[in-house]
């Protein structure tokens, strides 16, 4: 007894006296010189998993043995238990850390804002201390190292904490979305509890779902509980799928499995789908009205089937849930609109943009099972339109070719029309007035021109002309016409390639080209060149020479003495209409000679 409290008291000198790396090359030594039976004999004091721990590491390769096994170095189960302690340190100590007023993770961006609770700060911190603990939680659960609770009761714990310690008047309004590895833990420390109890797969979920709803301001990682429950064996998915399917209508289940993204709908169609295949396509088509994509599988089962009428049916439901949210639940029919303008189309980035296309697909093979060939027309644009909606020669060479009614054809070509002028159109944030022109505009004339043969080139030509001529020279009249006379002032200095660098500092100032983008900008110059009158570009240069003095910013509007527009417009006017900047300077002289800052910003553009 003595002599164990005697190396007791060496060992721990030791590790007082010490560093780990000199305390390392002291146990060498005396490995290497000591005699087996020694060993032996120091070893028989140890605990049974100490002693194999150790024989395990004294142990020589095996010949053959690759580098990473020799690398795998066996630990003892006290230093698991040791190891896993001080995770539980480090979780609690961020805990604590969330729950101070003035801790870490109250954030404020700028000295005038509210403080907020950084929930995504505190969950990643949280989630790196989890990665750690995954590896060893299997062991830790076996062997009941401490604490030996759980994480259900820890993140509860974390909740409460949380919510006590910030101020009262800081909600957390996005709560406290846990990440991967904290809900992986979660998760497999009440499966692996599941198993030591004898309870079965789906009284598991029972106890996640009771878990979830004791939760007020936590949720876990949907990813991850539905790869968990996907991932467990598949006669527990089939105990799962079995329970939620008797309980479904039960207060814990109706709600999440009603509920098309909850995780627990998504597993349990899955499971369906994998384990009663039959029992899928009716559960499908009762969320379509919430999704409308699940829409899909059930039209293709139907039209493989040659159910052309159903087919018909649930089109239509499909169609009214894509539509809610931007038509507000009014019908539609093909021949009405075309759908890609109600929805977008791919320059919008839409994500779903080719589930859509697939719709409008299955709505015209429906369509020609039922024989209806005018309706397979109008599907066959609408199908066009969603992929060539700004390419104008493709979209007037289907409007020409495939032969649907007039009163179709009229509604579909303005659907497209109206489409293209409001994305061509620019629109100021700053307009000079709030006047509306009365007439169409020149991007309705030109399509017009292009699509009636009678009228073509000419007409469009009279109509331009007329138009420009008849502008307001005065920025206060000219209303919407002056987004449209910078769009029509743009597309021309793209077609006079050659006259590009005349008025660098006009078109970046006033004209403002890199404001002006449009997916049809090719189709509609093309267009443009070959339909406009050949001295349309001097007509517009005219104009705007003639004209641009009463566009120039008054300095009388300056927004806290700031002049540099002025300046700007002013340097602009000076490029494109001399003797006209040369009078308003002068002018400029006489009102606003004390304004110094006008002067200095003057001064700083060159002028």
């Amino acid at each position: 007894m003595g002599a164990s409290k005697a190396t007791k008291s060496i060992g721990e000198d030791l590790l007082a006296a010490l560093t780990q790396t000199e305390i390392a090359c002291l146990l060498n030594s005396l490995f290497q010189g000591l005699p087996s039976q020694q060993l032996e004999k120091s070893l028989a004091d140890l605990s049974p998993d100490t002693q194999q721990t150790v024989r395990q590491i004294l142990a020589p390769p095996k010949s053959g043995a690759s580098k990473q096994a020799r690398q795998d170095i066996p630990v003892s189960l006290a230093k698991l238990a040791q190891t896993w302690s001080e995770q539980w340190q480090e979780w609690n100590a961020i805990v604590w850390e969330a729950s101070e007023e003035e801790g870490k993770y109250i954030e404020q961006e700028h000295h005038w804002e509210q403080p907020y609770f950084d929930n995504y700060a505190f969950a990643e911190d949280l989630d790196k201390v989890a990665e750690k603990m995954r590896s060893l939680l299997p062991v830790a659960f076996e062997n009941g190292f401490t604490p030996n609770t759980g994480f259900a009761p820890a993140l509860l714990e974390a909740e409460s904490q949380i919510v006590c310690g910030i101020p009262d008047w800081m909600e957390l309004t996005e709560g406290l979305g846990l990440e991967v590895h904290v809900t992986y833990c979660l998760l497999q420390w009440e499966w692996l509890a599941a198993q030591a109890q004898q309870r079965d797969a789906f009284q598991f979920a029972q106890r996640i779902r009771q878990v979830e709803s004791d939760f007020s301001q936590i949720s876990l990682d949907d990813n991850t509980l539905i790869d968990f429950l996907c991932g467990l064996p598949q006669v527990d998915q089939r105990c799962i799928l079995t329970g939620l399917t008797n309980e479904k209508e039960t207060p814990r289940w109706k709600r999440v499995l009603a509920n098309t993204y909850s995780p627990w709908h998504l597993f349990y169609m899955e499971a369906i789908n994998q384990f009663t295949p039959e029992r899928y396509l009716d559960n499908l088509r009762a969320t379509i009205s919430q999704k409308w994509r699940n829409g899909l599988p059930v039209i293709e089962d139907l039209l493989a089937n040659n159910n052309y009428a159903e087919s018909l049916t649930v089109i239509q439901e499909t169609l009214t849930a894509l539509l809610q949210s931007k038509r507000g639940g009014k019908s539609w029919t093909p021949e009405a609109s075309l759908l890609v303008t109600i929805v977008g189309s791919s320059y919008y980035g839409e994500e779903f943009i080719d589930d859509e296309k697939t719709l409008l697909s299955y709505f015209q093979q429906t369509a020609e099972g039922l024989e209806q060939t005018e309706r397979v027309n109008v599907l066959k644009i609408q199908q066009i339109a969603f992929d060539h909606c700004f390419d104008w020669r493709t979209m007037f060479q289907a409007f020409a070719d495939i032969p649907i009614a007039e009163q179709t054809h009229q509604a579909l070509f303005q659907s497209w029309r109206n489409q293209i002028i409001q994305r061509a159109t620019p629109h100021s944030l700053t307009p000079f007035s709030s006047r509306q022109s009365s007439e169409p505009g020149w991007l309705h004339w030109l399509i017009e021109s292009i699509a009636d043969a009678q009228k073509g080139a000419p007409w469009f030509q009279q109509q331009i002309t007329e138009w420009i001529g008849d502008l307001f020279g005065d920025r206060r009249d000219l209303g919407d016409d002056y987004d449209l006379f910078r769009l029509l002032t743009k597309d021309l200095q793209v077609i006079q390639a050659e006259k590009r660098l005349s008025y660098p500092t006009f078109y970046k100032v006033v004209i403002r080209m890199s404001e002006l983008s449009a997916p049809d900008d090719a189709s509609r110059q093309a267009y443009l060149q070959e339909f406009a009158p050949d001295d349309l570009w001097r007509q517009v240069m005219d104009y705007w020479k003639t004209h641009l003095h009463h566009f120039i910013p008054d300095p009388k509007s300056a927004h806290k003495s700031d002049y540099t527009q002025h300046a700007r417009w002013m340097a602009a006017m000076k490029e494109l209409a001399p003797t006209s900047y040369q009078t308003l300077l002068a002018q400029w002289h006489t009102d606003h000679a004390r304004r110094s800052n006008l002067w200095k910003a003057m001064k700083k553009a060159g002028l």
